[in-house]
């Protein structure tokens, strides 16, 4: 049987300096990215990581300042990239029509399909386990730690562990290379687990198998081996999905520039846009805004709210 591998997601706290060294770390690499896959699309995409690495690592190391380990990884980084994006190819070829014969041919498509080099532009940086991360715990405090290696050295920082990711530190989950990313000026570190599968899957020990067959009208169909059927009516998710489509088109309809701007101003400001933009004395909702109909009387055309 298959491993089971997941994705444990950690919150990381870290001080101003801790900060911009890691900052400086993950813009280091995603440089290095940038040009490593700048150098395989202009040299017919090599994608053997030992041809890449005898070839990029001096380079690398001397131009972006990233340490032995990091270096490697932002080969396989890129290289791992451009193996998905040659597999989501070959899965969906280029079809056409023949416009004399009518006649439908397929071209299975490689990665010399590419106009241009695929492009880094989220800072990040991939962690090799023991190597550039590790947890370590104060004895003292009885406190664990996520060590991270970065370009001025070693840091400790402290980190949330949600509930649902607690099972994972009980020792019989395996660590693989992590990657930090920003999202929102927090930080956070994703690591991948697994854990191997002692018992095979056996078919005797089955005593109940049900269908489940998903729909729009029906959330949700299941049959069972005892021809029990069940509904899940989805007609209160249609109602309300039909109610957005007809906010979204009344929105949609009032939609000049002028409007937007005038809108989207006020609700950053909660203020009256300048001495010339008269609004209605309406309540400060977007709801009741649109509602009214209020207008707006500094711009040239007295746009509408």
């Amino acid at each position: 049987m298959a491993d089971t591998v997941k994705t444990m997601k950690l919150h990381i706290h870290m001080n101003d300096t801790e900060i911009s060294s890691v900052q400086h770390m993950t813009e280091q690499y995603r440089l290095a990215c940038n040009f490593v896959s700048q150098y395989i699309f202009d040299h017919g995409f090599p994608m053997s990581s030992v041809t890449l690495s005898n070839r990029l690592y001096q380079t690398i190391r001397s131009e972006f300042g990233l340490k032995s380990q990091m270096a490697q990884s932002a080969i396989r980084t890129v290289t791992a990239r451009y193996d998905g994006i040659r597999t989501q190819m070959k899965e969906k070829p280029y079809k056409f029509k023949d416009i004399y014969t009518n006649k439908w041919y397929c071209v299975y498509r490689n990665l010399d399909w590419l106009q241009k080099p695929v492009l880094f532009s989220r800072p990040q940086a991939d962690l090799v386990r023991n190597r550039d991360y590790s947890f370590v715990t104060d004895q003292k405090t009885n406190t664990t730690y996520l060590s991270l290696n970065t370009l001025d050295g070693r840091i400790k920082v402290t980190f949330d562990v949600p509930a649902c990711f607690s099972d994972y530190f009980d020792g019989t989950w395996s660590f693989g290379t992590g990657k930090i990313v920003s999202l929102k000026d927090e930080w956070y570190f994703h690591i991948p687990v697994t854990r191997k599968n002692d018992t095979e899957f056996d078919k005797d020990q089955v005593k109940h198998v049900v269908g489940i067959d998903r729909g729009l009208r029906y959330l949700m169909t299941t049959y069972d081996e005892n021809d029990q059927t069940s509904f899940y009516s989805g007609e209160a998710v249609c109602r309300k999905r039909e109610n957005f489509n007809k906010v979204r088109a009344e929105l949609q309809s009032k939609g000049t520039k002028s409007h937007k701007t005038c809108i989207e101003t006020y609700f950053k400001t909660r203020e009256p846009l300048d001495e010339r933009c008269q609004s209605l004395p309406v309540k400060d909702t977007r709801g009741y805004i649109r509602k009214q109909y209020a207008v707006c009387d500094g711009r040239p055309d007295g746009c509408q709210l």
